[in-house]
């Protein structure tokens, strides 16, 4: 069974295909400064299709600045920067934050950002 911060570490980096299969059925999606609020995993994955369109679109390079993992939960924090035909178009620091359920599945993602949107 992979470990919990490694499955954060995917899901933080845009790579949601590769844990699809990790989030609990029930799994919850808070998105602060969007104000969006998921439930479920079809919802969940739905937001993470269209995400995935976007990093497809532009060129991405997403710099991890640490992590905590405990107590089944996980902390992701970096720095992200998005641009296309080698413009910047946004730059992101960005902290996730999961917890895991007794299964190990994610059951919670609170995803906090500072986007400045060029």
């Amino acid at each position: 069974m992979e470990n919990m911060l490694g499955i954060a570490r995917l899901f933080s980096c845009g790579k949601f295909d590769q844990v699809a299969y990790r989030l609990s059925d029930d799994v919850e999606f808070h998105i602060y400064e969007d104000k969006k609020h998921l439930i479920g995993k079809p919802e969940v994955l739905e937001f993470c299709k269209e995400i995935a369109e976007y990093f497809a679109s532009v060129e991405t390079d997403f710099n991890e600045s640490g992590s905590i993992a405990g107590e089944g939960k996980v902390i992701i924090y970096g720095y992200g920067e998005f641009k296309k035909d080698g413009i910047l178009v946004n730059a992101v620091h960005s902290c996730d934050v999961y917890e895991f359920n007794g299964n190990g599945m994610i059951a919670k993602i609170h995803s906090y950002c500072n986007s400045q949107q060029q």
